[in-house]
């Protein structure tokens, strides 16, 4: 199968407090791309410029650890992992009280459901968002190829499109010679999605259902599920809970879904750009004849505290990544997706200085030939990225050096569009470092 498989690449991600969060969306992919269909094979990275700004600390994000000073504590996990390991203080008590003035309230959310996911799709509605995921070629490549390598088992058939958004992946779908499709839309878009069919000429065969996938009643079960539910680290947003829902109650037995299944990879890095951006305070010094420095280590956990969302350099993995999760769409439950974890154990290719992890993902469409998207750092850009999470120090690391642990992530408890990446690690053997790294604001 891996000598068929199609590497193409993809993208999603969303956040909620404010449309702006939504940047995820916004950046664009970098991937030129060639006419729809063609050259979906792996290419050469392209070399992506960025303008980095300084981090902004998110509201209402949950306090990262309980401090102790380097201590040595002894917890039982929330997927029932325990271990004896060094607690790694990143509380934003020392980062200016959580940047806001403000003590977070204990134990309750800043915002309710309905006002996060109402915050989510009306961010949806905004038409740079699609614009930035049509133009990730890579992606809407790799689905149009599935979905025309699936016309026998969609050619007359009836289709969900889940999260449709400007409706394009329901038109791919007509294409291929689907009976009918129902394209749910839960934001103000679904309007605008109803004139795109009508200029496609689609009306009679593509009908745009405007609500909440948990709440729309169809007048029949599906044959197929199609949906670009993926985020940033893959779960962000959250957006997959909702196509298992549609799955449970619509999808007849032995249906079809586009993807059908999905991973995610983990490997140790080496970044200089945290470095590059913590000189800028001793640079911006010598421009204005004044000492900036003292904000050097402010700055530092500013950047190194949650996780950054940015393209890694495939010269900079410093070992074979690992695979950590898969999740089989066609079994996977909501509740499986309260708590995912993996492990991984490295061994590094030579001499170098560690400076972090990235995590990134790919999800198979099971079609004749099977299409492979994959958001890899060794394929071509997507608007994806790779997700970062730095360490507190660099770490000198050499050949056949060892790092092992468990990466574990959860919703965030007080907006589950949001993610709690949880890191277990060990170098060589050494005392055991935990960090937890809020997922919340992907600028």
């Amino acid at each position: 199968m891996a000598g068929e498989q199609q590497h193409c690449n993809q993208e999603q991600c969303a956040g909620l407090t404010q449309p702006s969060s939504l940047q995820r969306k916004r950046r664009k992919s970098g991937s030129q791309g060639n006419d729809l269909i063609l050259d979906l094979t792996t290419g050469t990275k392209k070399n992506v410029q960025i303008v980095q700004t300084m981090t902004k600390l998110a509201t209402g994000t949950a306090l990262v650890a309980e401090k102790t000073d380097g201590k040595i504590d002894e917890e039982q996990s929330d997927c029932g992992v325990s271990k004896r390991r060094k607690v790694v203080e990143v509380s934003l008590s020392e980062t200016h009280e959580d940047n806001t003035g403000q003590e977070p309230t204990a134990g309750g959310p800043f915002y309710t459901r309905e006002t996060q996911d109402d915050s989510y799709f009306s961010a949806y509605a905004d038409i740079g968002i699609h614009e930035d995921m049509l133009a990730d070629t890579v992606r809407t490549n790799a689905y149009r190829l599935a979905i025309l390598r699936c016309w026998e088992q969609i050619r007359g058939k009836v289709v969900v499109d889940v999260g449709a958004g400007t409706g394009i992946l329901s038109l791919f779908c007509v294409q291929a010679g689907a009976r009918k499709v129902y394209a749910i839309e839960a934001s103000a878009l679904a309007e605008e999605t109803r004139k795109v069919v009508k200029a496609n000429g689609m009306e009679g065969r593509i009908e745009v259902v405007h609500g909440r996938a948990e709440e729309v009643e169809l007048p029949e079960k599906v044959d197929v599920i199609v949906s670009e539910w993926m985020g940033y680290s893959l779960l962000y947003e959250s957006m997959l809970p909702s196509v298992i829902y549609v799955r449970d109650k619509w999808l007849k037995k032995g249906g079809l879904l586009l993807p059908s299944k999905a991973t995610m990879y983990l490997a140790p890095i080496t970044d200089a750009e945290v470095e590059d951006r913590l000189q800028f305070w001793e640079d911006i010094g010598t421009k204005y004849h004044v000492d900036m420095s003292a904000l050097k280590p402010y700055a530092h956990r500013c950047i190194t505290r949650k996780v950054q969302v940015k393209p890694v350099q495939m010269e900079d993995i410093l070992a074979t990544p690992a695979k950590v999760m898969t999740f089989d769409l066609t079994e996977v439950s909501a509740e499986d997706l309260s708590c995912v974890q993996g492990a991984f154990s490295f061994s590094c290719y030579g001499w170098s200085q560690m400076q972090g992890f990235a995590t990134w993902f790919d999800v198979l469409f099971p079609s004749p030939k099977p299409v492979l998207l994959s958001t890899s750092p060794y394929s071509e850009d997507t608007h994806w990225m790779q997700s970062v999470m730095s360490l507190d120090e660099s770490v000198q690391v050499t050949q056949d050096t060892r790092v092992n642990g468990v990466i574990k992530i959860t919703p965030n408890s007080r907006n589950n569009r949001f993610l709690d990446m949880a890191l277990k690690y060990s170098i060589d053997g050494r005392e055991e470092v935990e960090r937890l790294y809020p997922m919340d604001d992907c600028r």
